[in-house]
Order: structure tokens, then sequence, then C-alpha cells
């Protein structure tokens, strides 16, 4: 089999050769030199300088052709034809070292065998290194050098002179397997380095490739997140809308058949508000504005919330739901912790048709607490258990019933659950099961608290409070819900129009505003310009808006300032209202986020 390499490696090791074929200079003008010192005492002067001339012109002919060789750039197909002058300069160099045999060697002398013989042994040994780029230039200046020896002895009269000349020839031989041995070796010396070269091109155009996919990964990445986030707010203004109208619908006076259209149209709205909640919470975890802040929760007050939350489901279904613990107390973030369990429940109920489910907490010796959410449903798979905390992964809804969620609330957990250091174990077996455990740090109960008697009265009548926002169906709605509870409210579509009543004088102890509005400001810009020129107290601000964008929850976590998304649910936003209403001071609300 022909090496596809073979003429590459070739034209490699000819411009080798001409890189280092003029050190030898050096070399053979020592030897040069030894040759006639060693000669001068046994030889006509004459002879040896006319020797000394011509070897010298020889040397000279190297550097001509190595000059002529450099001028320019040689190709590939070219190199050949230079090899072979090497070779023919080789030939022609061991010619005139060959003739030194017939020239300073007299047998009846046997000091001048020895000393011609020791410098051409030492220039034909020496040569062996510089020519395994080429071989046959080798062959060529050392086979004449030695045939010449050959030669030379052969017509001695003695045995023993022509055994040294078969000796010298046996020499000869061995210094040609010594080149061809050498020459192997820097022939897959260069092989391996084009070899290497090669792996070195295919790695750099496969980075390229991966760096290539890697950005149009971001991009992609980036226009989903652009994508999502536009999607969210034009999709989220009409079902804030439609949530606001609907909860005011839920205050009047209805038949029962206008009841139950209600109703279902608030439970298509819940699960709308359900997506779209998984989806933020997600957000909220990718954008890392989220930092756990640890304090004492009691899991009996925690059980305690989540139990009425639930139970309504878990008797719908036929299915009893219990909640164990003893007096309990953990060192985490109420928040998160909550919503984990949160999930987990509803997630264990969703798929659990018949039976039980229990929620316990049970202190262990590690000085952890151990929750746990064990039901009896349809279990989760072997094969599945390592996917089922991906994003929009449902076991079991192949109809994508909307009522058994979104295939979010493990994908949260999950990444929950990773703020607060710890893991979340399963344990499954197909149709008997599920559950999922995860830990906490035990913490200690804090010092009881005195707290003063919360205000007669309802808390929201005549507040005061200015809405900014530029859909007028949403400003509509929000109007005829919050004067049900008593509040005063204008509203305004833009900054400019919230600015000119706050120029008039009008004072505010609450402050709704949508982030994308018509104009030159946003929401935020507009809380703080309207924080500059209201009266003191300035009133308690929140951002509403429908984007998901990390880099917006980022910006208003840094500003200090509360951001809710919508569809703002009716008891979410009376809880707000009614914060303010009690709010004694100017001091800002430091907490009105919501993970439902």
């Amino acid at each position: 089999m022909s090496d596809p390499r073979a003429h590459e490696v070739r034209a490699e090791a000819i411009r080798t050769l001409y890189v280092q074929i003029g050190n030898a200079f050096a070399a053979a003008m020592v030897v040069t030199i030894y040759m006639v010192v060693t000669a001068w005492l046994y030889n006509p002067p004459a002879v040896v300088l006319g020797w000394a001339a011509v070897q010298t012109s020889t040397q000279l002919l190297r550097l001509v052709l190595v000059a002529a060789y450099r001028r320019r750039p040689r190709a590939d197909a070219e190199l050949p034809r230079w090899a072979n002058l090497v070779t023919a300069y080789m030939a022609l160099a061991g010619a005139v070292w060959g003739s030194t045999a017939f020239l300073f060697i007299h047998l009846d002398e046997p000091i001048t065998l020895a000393l011609t013989l020791c410098g051409l042994y030492g220039i034909s040994g020496g040569s062996v290194p510089g020519n395994a780029y080429n071989p046959p230039g080798l062959y060529a200046f050392v086979g004449l050098i030695f045939l010449s020896v050959f030669a030379r002895l052969a017509a001695a009269p003695t045995p023993g002179h022509l055994a040294l000349g078969v000796a010298s020839l046996g020499f000869a031989a061995i210094l040609f397997g010594f080149c061809r041995v050498q020459a192997r070796t820097v022939m897959e010396g260069f092989r391996i380095r084009f070899e290497n070269l090669d792996l070195l091109a295919q790695l750099q155009a496969r980075t390229e490739e991966s760096d290539a996919a890697r950005r149009k990964a971001e991009q992609a990445s980036l226009a989903k997140s652009q994508f999502l986030a536009a999607a969210s707010h034009d999709l989220r203004q009409p079902l804030y809308a439609l949530s606001l109208f609907s909860s005011s619908l839920e205050g009047l006076r209805l038949s029962r058949e206008g009841r139950a259209v209600v109703g279902r149209i608030q439970a298509n709205i819940d699960a709308l508000e359900g997506l779209f909640s998984g989806l933020l919470d997600i957000s909220r975890l990718e954008a890392g504005v989220i930092t756990p802040s640890r304090e004492p929760v009691s899991v009996a007050a925690l059980f305690g919330r989540l139990e009425p939350v639930f139970q309504p489901m878990a008797a719908e279904k036929g299915l009893a739901l219990s909640f164990a613990a003893d007096d309990l107390w953990v060192d985490s973030d109420p928040v998160l912790l909550e919503q984990i369990l949160a999930n987990l429940v509803g997630n264990a109920l969703r798929y659990t048709a018949a039976g039980a489910v229990a929620v316990s907490a049970t202190a262990d010796v590690d000085g952890t607490v151990r929750f746990a959410v064990a039901d009896t449903g349809i279990g989760v798979a072997p094969d599945d258990l390592s996917r089922i905390f991906d994003d929009f992964v449902q076991l079991g809804n192949p109809e994508r019933d909307r009522k058994k969620g979104m295939g979010l609330g493990l994908t949260i957990c999950r990444r929950a659950s990773a703020l607060l250091d710890t893991g979340i174990e399963v344990a499954s077996e197909p149709g008997r099961g599920s559950t999922f455990a995860f830990a906490q740090p035990q913490g200690a109960a804090p010092e009881a608290v005195a707290t003063a008697p919360a205000p007669a009265g309802d808390p929201l009548a005549g507040l005061s409070l200015l809405f900014v926002d530029d859909d007028a169906d949403v400003r509509e709605a929000l109007v005829g819900l919050v004067r049900q509870w008593g509040v005063e409210v204008d509203v305004a579509a833009d900054g400019a129009a919230a600015l000119a009543l706050i120029a008039t004088g009008r004072r505010y102890r609450a402050f709704l505003c949508d982030y994308r509005l018509t104009g030159a400001l946003d929401g935020l810009s507009l809380i703080a310009d309207v924080a500059r020129r209201h009266p003191e107290p300035p009133p308690a601000a929140w951002l509403v808006t429908g984007d998901l964008d990390p880099e917006l929850m980022t910006r208003a976590q840094a500003s200090g300032v509360a951001l809710l998304h919508k569809p703002l649910k009716a008891a979410q936003l009376r809880a707000l209202l009614s914060h303010a209403a009690s709010r004694r001071s100017g001091k800002a609300v430091a907490h009105a986020g919501s993970w439902t």
C-alpha cells in the first residue's frame, strides 16, 4: 500500500537537509586540516597542497549549492532535483576524500596507512546523521571512499592489507545500515509531526465548530429569552385585565348559572396563571436574583399554612392528606422551603388516584430535619427517574391535561433545593407510589416577641393609590376592583401623566406602576422620579411587569423596588394595599414578592 504522506515527508526531509548541510562545512574543514598536517610529514608539499586546494574547492562548492537553493522558496515538485544535486555533490566529495588512499598511504610506511584511515573513518562516520535526510548521498560518499581504500589495499602484496580493505568495506556497510535506521526514524518523526498537525487542525476546526455552535446556541437562547419576555408581557396584559374583571364579577350578585360561568372563567385563568408562575419561578432561579435568607422556620406553622391549601384538592379526589410534625424548627429560607413543599405536595396529589398523601418532618441524628412527601400514586419507572426533574416533563399525562400541571413543579424544586444546599431524593415503585425527601438543618425557636394589636376597621378605606398602566382595559379593571374596597384611586397612562398628578400636590400612600410604558420613562425610572418629587413620606411602590427578563429582575433588586409579575391576583393586590395602609412611616415595603 502506498503511503499517502510519502511525498510530503520526503519534501520536508529535503528541506531539512538544506537547513543543516552547511553545518557539515566546519567538520569537513577540521578533518581536512588533520589530513594536511599528517600527510605533510610523509608526502611532497606539492601533492599535499594540491589535494588541499581541490578539497577546499569542493567544500566551497557545497556553500554555493546551499546558497543557490536558498535564493527562493522551493515547491515540493522541485525538491527531488535538489536532492539529486546533493547526491552528486556527495559523490564528488567522496571521490576527493577517497583519493587520499592513493596519495597519502605508503605501504612501506605503516604509519601513513593508520593516519589516513583514521581521517577517512572519522569523516565517513560523522556523515551519517547529516545524510539520514538523503541516504543516497551517504551511499555515494561513503561508498566511493571505501571502494578507493579497498582498491589501494587489494593491490598490496600481503594478505593483511587485503583483509583490512575488506574490513573497510564492512565498515561502509555498517554505516549504510546506521543511515537507513536513522532515515526511517527521521521519516517517521516527520510523519508523526504531520499527523499531529492534522490532528491539531482537526481539533481547531472542531473547536471553531464548537464555538460557532455555542455562539449560535447563545444567540438562540437570547432570542428565546427575548421572545419569552415579549410574549410574556403581551400575553399577561389581557390575562391581567381578565383576572381583575373576573374578581370584580365575584363581588356582584349573580345567578347560580352566572356564578358557574365565572367559576369556569376563573379556573381557566388559574391554569394560565399557573403556567406563567412556573415560568417566572424558573426565570428567577436562572437569573440568580434569589439569594436564600435563612431564619428559624416553624415546621408546624409551615404545615399549618399548606394543609388548608391542599385539603380541598385531596377531598375532591377522595384522598387522605396528612401532615405530621413534632415541635420542630429548621434553619432555612421560608419562601424557598414552602415553595419546594408546595410543589411536591401538589405533584403527589395530581398523580395519586386513590389512597393517601403523607407529608412528614422528622429529626435525624445528624442534626437535620428530613422532610418527606409520600404518596400511593402511579410511581416512577427507574428509567424515568433521571428526567422527571427536567422542564415540562410529565409522566402519565399524554393528553397534557392542564389539571395535572405544566411539568415545571419538580424543575423548580430541584433548582430551589440547590439554593438551600440540599438535594431531593426519590424512592419510587411503579404502581405503588413515590417518596420525595430532602433535609434542612435543624434550628431553634426564636424568642417570643410582643406584637401590637391589629388596628380596627377596614384598612383599605380611604387609601390613596396612584396606578400607572398603558393598557386601558387593565386600568378599567383595576379601578373597578379597588373601588369596591373603598380605595381612592387615580390612574395615568404614562409617566408624564403620573408626574403631572404629583405636580398638582396630590399625595398617595401607594403607587402601582407597570414597567413597560409609552414615552421616555419606563416604570422603574418613574418610581425613582416619583419618590424624588412626592412629598414625604413617599408612597409604598411596586413595579408590575409581564416580562421574565432576568436583567430586569436584577435591576429591580439593585434598586430596592419590589417586583410583581402579572397577572396580579386580587387577593395578592389586596394584601399589598393593606400593608401600605397599615404603614406608619415612610419606609419602603421590604418584601412583597410571591412564589404563587
